[in-house]
């Protein structure tokens, strides 16, 4: 769980509230009485009403207010339209309580969970015991004939009700901007977001309204730390005819003399948290006792090469924001194609090397240490590189060299003379040399170009195919199952935009007359 916990007092900006003015006005209006009427009682109350709102200032300036405000996110990685859980709990450090207010459980706070509402002075973020009775003011001792025990229950509903206004800024993909009245007992208040775009999403900054116990003077209290929620995509389903993609060249040397996954070479071990079900062998299971799953011999494991273009300049097309990564529509589309070609390979006994334009393995989960890790990918893996994904952004760099491409060594040193499948946007013809010189010991070669508007051919797709690369053309709005069917022949997918409402749609007949390429599989 990530925690974002955080003692911030800002600027000074105490204010009078509604209540406070009505003091001054009415101190006023007393002032002017006892002026005319020569009453010295009612130049008291003047006094009086007018030296409230005035020491009340003064004290919050000289205190200096203090917040705790800790926000969690459950969990702090979910799967693109997922929901997941935000909860804030507040402390209030200072001499001054909170301004009373009804119980949080009696206010309907939307989006808000059933269970944020009970409030019963039990602190559930690990402070210490006793600090909810801190907030009405020290114990005053034991009474005689339980009174100790009255006064106790009498802080603790004191505490249970006393609470400050919470602005909560919520990044637009994930939702609106929240406003709640959080208990500073530390009794959790929660709302739901569900993303709508993969990407590294940030909750926060949060805005405090913290009060005098007389309702006359606020303040605010800026918290800036945020919070961040990783979004990794969507894997779709994939059609089973374009597995054919690891094991279509016979010359690929991984898959020579090599025997096919069945009963003879198959072993098992233990099952473990989080391997998938369908991997369970239920005839080895029955013998010892115990769930145990598949593991097959690595030697009858096809194998493929996925290559993610990450290069900025590959990627024209308009810029949109995956949280606080700068990405386009087309990229999104590629990362989204490239998580659903491993969740399928991945699940058919197929390693993927999984590799960025750089020669650098896919982030898998939270770890920063990529370029250390091994690209290849496994079903018990793929999941990780998938959440992974929530972290790949562009990157502006030059083509390289010939003798400086990392992508090039890579495969090189690793030997991975495996099927490719490129994954890129519209590239310059020189970025489709590089990639044609990188891959150019690999059994058989496929890219897919992500076109940007307006729809067009790009040049380098007609230097993939005079190096024999299969080229399939695509938009952001072409289907994912309908590029990777087209994978092994090749083919033209430059689905247009979506018709406006009211407009009629093209037919198939009718776009395939727009478009340029060979007939896909």
């Amino acid at each position: 769980m990530r925690t974002a916990a955080s003692k911030a007092r800002v600027d000074s900006r105490a204010k009078f509230t509604v209540r406070g003015w009505c003091f001054l006005a009415a101190a006023v209006v007393c002032l002017a009485l006892a002026t005319w009427l020569g009453r010295k009682d009612v130049l008291a109350l003047s006094l009086f009403l007018g030296m409230v709102p005035l020491l009340s200032s003064l004290a919050m300036w000289l205190v200096k207010p203090r917040v705790l405000l800790k926000r969690s996110v459950e969990p702090p990685l979910v799967t693109l339209g997922d929901a997941a859980q935000v909860s804030l709990r507040v402390r209030r450090r200072s001499t001054f309580p909170s301004r009373s207010r009804a119980s949080a459980g009696d206010a309907a706070v939307p989006g808000t969970s059933p269970n944020v509402a009970s409030a019963n002075g039990t602190s559930t973020d690990g402070d210490a015991p006793g600090s909810t009775s801190a907030v009405g003011g020290p114990a005053n001792g034991a009474d005689p004939a339980g009174g100790t025990r009255a006064a106790s229950w009498r802080r603790t509903a004191s505490a249970d009700r006393a609470a400050v206004d919470v602005h909560e800024k919520v990044d637009p993909l994930l939702g609106r901007d929240q406003d709640f009245s959080v208990p500073v007992s530390g009794v959790p208040v929660a709302y739901t977001v569900r993303p709508r775009r993969r990407g590294i999403h940030e909750l926060g900054p949060a805005t405090v309204r913290v009060s005098d116990p007389f309702g006359v003077v606020s303040e605010l209290l800026d918290v800036a730390e945020r919070t961040s929620l990783h979004v990794a995509p969507d894997p779709e389903e994939l059609t089973e005819h374009g597995a054919a993609l690891a094991h279509e060249s016979g010359s690929d040397p991984s898959r020579r003399a090599q025997p096919q996954p069945g009963p003879d070479n198959v072993t098992t071990r233990e099952y473990r948290h989080g391997d998938p079900m369908r991997r369970v062998h239920w005839a080895a299971s029955a013998k010892h006792g115990e769930l145990m799953v598949r593991q097959e011999d690595p030697r009858s494991t096809r194998r493929t090469v996925l290559v993610l273009d990450t290069v900025e300049q590959h990627w024209p097309g308009e810029r949109v924001w995956a949280g606080v990564l700068e990405s386009t529509e087309e990229f999104e589309w590629a990362v989204g194609a490239a998580a659903s070609v491993l969740e399928h390979l991945t699940r058919r006994e197929t390693v993927v090397y999984a590799l960025e334009d750089q020669g650098r393995a896919l982030p898998r989960g939270e770890s920063e240490t990529a370029e250390l890790r091994d690209t290849a990918v496994t079903d018990d893996t793929a999941t990780e590189v998938v959440h992974g994904l929530s972290r790949v952004a562009l990157v502006k760099r030059p083509e390289p060299r010939p003798a400086e491409d990392q992508l090039a060594a890579r495969l090189d040193r690793e030997g991975l003379t495996h099927p490719v499948l490129l994954l890129t946007g519209k590239l310059s013809p020189e970025g489709a040399q590089r990639y044609v010189r990188a891959a150019a010991g690999s059994a058989s070669h496929s890219v897919v170009m992500v076109v940007d508007p307006p729809v067009a051919r790009p040049q380098s797709a007609d230097v993939f195919e005079a190096a024999g690369w299969s080229v399939v053309l695509v938009t952001r709005w072409t289907d994912v199952d309908a590029a990777w069917l087209a994978v092994v022949g090749g083919g033209s997918l430059m689905a247009p935009p979506p018709p406006a409402p009211g407009e009629r749609r093209l037919s198939m007949d009718e776009m395939m007359a727009r478009t340029r390429g060979r007939t896909t599989a």
